[in-house]
């Protein structure tokens, strides 16, 4: 019985030395100000009476942006890419996004198209006081990119597509369906969040802390917020939308920017080369080798890069250090053993 005793002791002894003790930390001054959670959701009238929604990160001084979301997402949707927070304040970037026809806290007007979203993106614009602007389109956002860089090309300092999709080809099985045809396909997907905005296990958005709740929460507010409950009329007309007229872009003369990954199921080499032929400055043609739609996010790093006017730079992780490095440099680097982007993305799964 005593051996037992003392063993027991020892065990409990053990146990108390592994416990995490608790943490009583000294009170200093407390915060005059609150913590940041997000820009919040603004709203406009426009001079045609409709209610514009759209978001400001409004840093004074910094550059804005104009960020286009992909197919069926809310204007809350670039804080999705906010993992990087730092880095764009950093580099002095302001973030602009004007919500689009039927998403979000935006009611749906039947009719509604393209040249309601320019004079709407004008209408914010203006309203900002802002000038010239970089843009920026993620996937299916860049039909609409291309119609503000047709209709503003002297406002642009550069334009940035992201694994972004172009009009639907002549033929396109989506564009031959009718709308009951395309509600039937779509209301399932916008219905539930996470099928919505499911990325695979092997994608590497996994790697960034919460991003698969926020995305979830994206689609939720997307395709809910408003009480909506999923319905798919706004999501079918965006499809329907990409089926029309392309956009003249012949007259944008800033430098366009161009990510790919060659194994993008959704948004093929093809709309990358499409927007490589056709738009006439061509900045940088940035294609990733076996990576998929997640570009958008897992090269964002390099993309504050270019949009902030250091497009000669490379984002690497060489030695354990985030660096941005010129080109020739970054090659020799990454022939060593670095990897683009920054050491974020090699963290291992206990340090984030």
């Amino acid at each position: 019985m005593k051996i037992l005793t003392l063993a027991l002791a020892a065990a409990l002894l053990a146990g108390a030395a592994h416990a995490e003790p608790p943490t009583v930390s000294k009170v200093a001054d407390l915060p005059s100000a609150f913590d940041d959670l997000g820009p919040a959701v603004q709203s406009l009238t426009t001079a045609e009476g409709r209610t514009v929604h759209f978001v400001d990160t409004g840093e004074a001084g910094f550059r804005p942006v104009l960020f286009i979301g992909g197919t069926g997402t809310s204007a809350r949707a670039f804080g999705m890419t906010e993992f990087m927070k730092s880095m764009r304040q950093q580099l002095k970037l302001r973030f602009i996004t004007v919500e689009r026809n039927g998403f979000g806290d935006t009611p749906m007007t039947p009719g509604w198209g393209y040249g309601d979203y320019v004079a709407e993106v004008r209408a914010v614009l203006d309203h900002l006081g802002v000038e010239r602007f970089a843009g920026v389109a993620i996937s299916g956002g860049g039909p609409y990119m291309a119609q503000i860089a047709a209709a503003m090309p002297e406002r642009l300092i550069s334009v940035h597509m992201l694994a972004a999709a172009t009009q639907r080809p002549a033929g396109d099985m989506l564009c031959k369906l009718g709308t009951e045809q395309l509600t039937g396909i779509m209301k399932s997907q916008v219905q539930n969040p996470r099928t919505w905005w499911g990325f695979g296990k092997e994608s590497p958005t996994h790697q960034i802390p919460g991003f698969a709740d926020r995305a979830y929460e994206e689609g939720a507010r997307a395709f809910f917020v408003r009480g909506q409950m999923g319905d798919p009329a706004p999501e079918v007309a965006e499809i329907l939308r990409y089926c029309g007229p392309v956009a003249d872009i012949s007259a944008v003369k800033a430098p366009a920017f161009i990510y790919q990954g060659t194994a993008d199921p959704l948004v093929t080499m093809a709309s990358a080369q499409y927007w490589r032929d056709h738009f006439s400055n061509l900045g940088e043609m940035r294609v990733y080798p076996g990576e998929g739609h997640d570009v958008q996010y897992r090269h964002w790093d390099q993309l504050l890069l270019d949009v902030a006017g250091h497009s000669a730079l490379t984002a690497v992780c060489a030695g354990g250090r985030s660096r941005a490095v010129p080109k020739v440099q970054a090659e020799r680097l990454l022939k060593a053993g670095a990897t683009l982007g920054t050491c974020a993305w090699k963290a291992p799964a206990s340090a984030r």
